[in-house]
């Protein structure tokens, strides 16, 4: 009888951020990042990917209604957007967006934004 190892996913590299009237502080340390899932409704959600490590495309899906969401990410990657915005704004504060427009470690932002705020900036 053969046994087969079970593979358990780390959750590291995969995250799911909830808010309700409230707010989330996470720092993620993922050898190879995933991406994840942000829900916010008069909440906010700050995520620290500033340590974490990505491997082609990460989709990171964000959906919220009068809340905020804060992204920091590492140097190297490069952060395209594809948000549904109604009375929403996406800033992106990085200093060297120009020089991740050739890099091969993408952040995909994808989902709807309502009258919220995203903002992308590097450590």
């Amino acid at each position: 009888m053969s046994y087969q190892p079970t593979v358990i996913p780390n959750s590291e590299d995969y995250i799911t951020a909830n808010t309700l009237f409230g707010g989330i502080e996470r720092t993620v340390i993922s050898k190879d990042f995933k991406g994840g899932r942000i829900r916010n409704l008069f909440g906010g959600t700050e995520l620290d990917l500033s340590q974490s490590e990505l491997n082609g495309v990460a989709v990171l899906d964000i959906s919220q209604a009068f809340g905020q969401t804060t992204i920091t990410v590492p140097g190297d990657w490069r952060v395209v957007t594809d948000l549904s915005q109604l009375l929403a704004v996406v800033e992106d504060y990085r200093n060297d967006i120009y020089k991740t427009k050739n890099s091969e470690k993408v952040l995909v932002l994808k989902g709807t934004s309502f009258c919220a705020n995203v903002e992308i900036q590097n450590y």
